[in-house]
């Protein structure tokens, strides 16, 4: 699995960018609080986003993206004035194209984007929504207090895409929630700045759910059809529905605020109301896979297409997003009532195999063609030092997750970790290991500890301030002088001399492989 952390440094910069965009940029619509909306949405919708890589974005699916945006916002919003006069305004001054166009498509039965993309009215849709991206918030989004910083992307305007810069697809990932959040909260008060809006509003009004919320009408067409493919039971407790059927977002809408028909689940108000804005466990996240993306595929697909993006790829792209975070976060996943389970460290990254020949937009619906890749990472504790010389001291602090490289052999994550060698004492014989190398650990257990004869081990002991210490040597069981049995801890280096074992330590983990 891809890390989704970049380098703090990065991080850092990117959030500072993100306020400064908000606080500094000129803003007179809400085209670029949009198009910083799009960014992060399509960050997440696309599959193997490495950390450290760049991203190119065609202006065809920022325009697109853009249309799903201002879908609810070319809405009537108010009772007090008739027809087009009961829009919200993106501006003060005459009506966005965007949202005109989109209003003249709800005026003539489209009723929803799966709808005008297969309507007549598409060609006009998408050239105004990709004109309005290209005549300003591609190019001014990054004008900060009247000059221009491209810290997202360059600011080239031939090719027919944006490339973010390498790092900034895996920030925009990271925190995603935030910018999201950040962009919409700007944009509504923008729009409840224009005066024009205000007298739509009102004191008192529903406006955030309106602009951003889900389609409550659409959400009422997939009710009979999940009870109907469900066999009549709660996705998550498979108890009997009787009169408490709510649909409820497998991917909490809090955390991905986009209607995609595979992502929804039909549970018991109670589940529901339970598991709220919580991943669910990976078992849950099987069966989703296997009733939602396998099973059932074709027949959402063919049922929800008219009111909802039925992308199985993108599913999944969201899904493996929202586990990642999850896990990069140690958050907790729900399983049932009042239960939660840690998110584990291995979590699997999936995609779609196409059949050679087929169509690319055509998803292979056979189980077998889901593949789980399972790319592991066990801890990586920074801060803890394995001494090859002197007892050194270290600590467990700011452990991060590393991934397993080729060769290493099987592994559990519960019992397996890597840390760094420190010191000289181990530099000799036939398998030196040197000052900085990595080291392969198993913990010790008292059920797992086993014969520790001609082992290369870990010895624990606390210094007189309390703090652990670590040693790393051959262990090897001798008879001290009074012809006792002890256990002598041996440098590979001869210029250390043999230390014998005694009460103050313990052993800590055995060494399992030396990575260099």
């Amino acid at each position: 699995m891809k890390d989704i952390k970049p380098n703090e440094k990065l991080q850092l910069a990117f959030i500072s960018f993100i306020q400064r965009v908000l606080s500094e940029g000129d803003f007179v619509a809400t085209y670029k609080y949009a198009l910083l909306n799009a960014i992060a949405d399509i960050c997440i919708e696309k599959l193997d986003v490495s950390t450290n890589e760049s991203l190119k974005i065609e202006h065809s699916l920022l325009a697109e993206k853009i249309l799903q945006l201002y879908w609810h916002h070319a809405m009537p919003f108010s009772n007090l004035k008739s027809g087009a006069d009961a829009l919200l305004k993106q501006n003060s001054g005459a009506q966005s194209k965007v949202i005109s166009v989109l209003y003249e498509c709800q005026q003539n039965n489209i009723r929803s984007l799966g709808q005008l993309k297969r309507s007549s009215y598409w060609n006009e849709s998408y050239r105004a929504a990709l004109n309005t991206l290209k005549t300003g918030p591609l190019w001014r989004l990054q004008i900060l207090a009247k000059q221009e910083e491209c810290f997202l992307y360059p600011h080239n305007k031939k090719p027919q895409y944006i490339e973010l810069k390498p790092g900034i697809a895996a920030c925009f990932r990271r925190f995603y929630d935030l910018v999201v959040y950040l962009s919409k909260n700007a944009w509504l008060q923008k729009i409840q700045s224009i005066k024009y809006n205000q007298a739509l509003i009102g004191p008192q009004s529903k406006l955030e759910s309106f602009l951003f919320g889900e389609d409550r009408q659409s959400l009422a067409k997939v009710k009979p059809l999940l009870v109907d493919l469900q066999k009549n039971q709660c996705f998550y407790c498979q108890k009997p529905f009787k009169n408490d059927v709510e649909i409820d977002h497998f991917i909490p809408f809090s955390r991905y605020s986009n209607d995609l028909a595979h992502n929804f689940v039909a549970a018991h108000r109670r589940c529901n109301n339970n598991k709220r804005d919580f991943l669910a466990s990976y078992e849950h996240r099987d069966n989703w896979i296997e009733s939602n993306l396998v099973k059932h595929n074709q027949v959402i697909e063919s049922e929800l297409s008219s009111y909802f993006d039925c992308s199985a790829d993108q599913s999944i792209a969201v899904s493996n997003w929202a586990y990642e975070v999850a896990r990069s976060n140690h958050a907790k996943l729900w399983h049932s009532i009042d239960t939660f389970v840690d998110s584990a460290p291995i979590a699997p990254v999936l995609t779609f195999k196409k059949k050679h020949g087929e169509r690319e937009d055509k998803i292979e619906t056979n189980k077998t063609e889901i593949i789980a890749e399972l790319e592991p990472q066990l801890y990586y504790f920074p801060n803890l030092k394995i001494a090859c010389g002197h007892f050194k001291t270290g600590d467990e602090s700011d452990a991060e997750y590393m991934d397993i490289p080729d060769g290493v052999g099987k592994v559990d994550p519960n019992k397996h970790f890597f840390a760094r060698a420190s010191g000289n004492s181990m530099n000799g014989g036939k398998s030196p290991i040197f000052d900085g190398d990595l080291l392969l650990l198993e913990f010790i257990t008292p059920e797992s500890a086993g014969s520790l004869q001609n082992q290369t081990v870990a010895i624990e002991r606390l210094d007189s301030a309390g703090d652990s210490q670590y040693l790393l040597r051959d262990i090897k069981k001798a008879t001290d002088e009074n012809g006792n049995s002890c256990y002598q801890l041996i440098a590979k280096n001869p210029d250390y001399e043999t230390l014998v074992a005694d009460e103050s330590m313990k052993t800590f983990a055995r060494l399992k492989k030396h990575l260099c």
